[in-house]
């Protein structure tokens, strides 16, 4: 399922104006209790809430001046206690308060219909590569909805005070792979009374429904494009699971097949439409084996054996800076390790701090699974 957030973050926005519309005409400013009586949906107004707190660290930070001591303890304790006392008299004009409404409702509509996202954007947006208990326990508190994940999480924290991204990830994977999330309808529902909406909007069409719209006649097929014309265009049709089975009968061996525009099975096709290996996963089996496993599984002796050009450029760019020097020395060291474990540990401690991976986390994702196979 792909969402469309230009419709979800339009619907925001909407939301946002018309519940403003109904409270500030009354009032120039609203305040922290009737924050959380705002919304017909409590975990829109928890969300704006959090929103709030994130300001208010980032304030107690801004306070700070490097020619005092704020480490001294009766300083702590008065900016504390200050802070803390103006956390009881929060007032928010609409000019502020309405853009954080719609950010809410957005982060509530992405809780509702992909709860998996919501989850792991939280974990790949925590600051250096880490999770911390802090962030855990602030997480339980502003999420109700969903918050049996939340609350799953801290028991895997256990007394550690952190993890690293990578292994929360494959903490929240095992996490929901396991459990329910909630019913979505009746808190949609509660938000269309506001604002009507229908849940399908939010959802972009599928590939199958895609393919079915009518083309003009004028228009070539994906299997017409010569390989030198740009094969990114959103409106070029996507070859369906048929059609790829259909050149795996008619070509043999899957090593046979080559798909226009497509160098290796691992490269993917941009934007929201689903890769190669999204398709091949559902249906596409040869001599008893799924055609994915026999493309995306197989070992490798080297990294750079399982990096195509493509991934080879934006590796470097994205995680290494633009140093090629860089990339080459830290694949030469991931190739030494003894095991996957040992390769992580080297890429959590070494390169994620240095090069900040949190911020290209789907490129460090990419790059790990390719030194996965080194090690299989």
């Amino acid at each position: 399922m792909k969402l469309d957030f230009s419709v979800i973050e339009n619907y925001g926005q909407q939301y946002a104006a018309q519940v403003c519309d109904e409270f500030f005409n009354r009032t120039a400013t609203i305040n922290g209790q009737q924050i959380l009586k705002l919304s017909n949906v409590a975990q829109v107004n928890m969300f704006v809430v959090n929103d709030l707190f994130e300001k208010w660290k980032a304030d107690t930070e801004a306070f700070k001046s490097p020619y005092f001591n704020f480490d001294n303890d009766d300083v702590k304790a008065a900016l504390k206690a200050f802070m803390n006392t103006a956390s009881q008299h929060i007032m928010v004009k609409r000019e502020h308060f309405e853009p954080m409404l719609s950010k809410a409702v957005v982060k509530t509509i992405i809780l509702l219909l992909d709860p998996s996202k919501y989850f792991d954007d939280f974990v790949r947006d925590s600051p250096e590569f880490t999770l911390t208990k802090e962030r855990l326990a602030q997480l339980v508190k502003y999420t109700k909805i969903n918050n049996h994940i939340a609350k799953s999480m801290v028991e895997k924290m256990g007394s550690e005070d952190k993890v690293y991204v990578t292994v929360a990830l494959n903490w929240l994977k095992e996490i929901s792979d396991k459990v329910e999330f909630e019913n979505a309808d009746k808190f949609f529902e509660i938000l269309s009374a506001k604002v009507p909406f229908r849940k399908e909007s939010f959802i972009k069409a599928s590939p199958k429904v895609i393919e079915e719209i009518p083309v003009k006649k004028a228009a070539k097929s994906f299997f017409d494009i010569e390989p030198e014309e740009d094969l990114d265009d959103e409106n070029v049709p996507l070859p369906t699971v048929d059609k790829i089975q259909a050149e795996i009968d008619r070509k043999g061996t899957p090593a046979e097949i080559k798909l226009p525009g497509i160098d290796r099975l691992n490269d993917t096709f941009t934007g929201d439409l689903p890769t190669v290996n999204d398709l091949l996963k559902r249906d596409a089996i040869v001599g008893g084996t799924p055609l994915a496993d026999l493309a995306f599984n197989r070992p490798i002796k080297s990294i750079a054996d399982g990096v195509s050009l493509n991934q080879k450029f934006v590796f470097i760019g994205k995680l290494f800076d633009g140093d090629i020097n860089a990339y080459s020395n830290a694949i030469d060291k991931i190739d030494a390790c003894d095991n996957l474990s040992d390769a992580k540990n080297y890429m959590n401690k070494f390169l994620a701090p240095k090069y900040n991976w949190i911020s290209v986390a789907e490129e460090a994702n990419d790059f790990l699974e390719v030194v996965a196979r080194k090690f299989q």
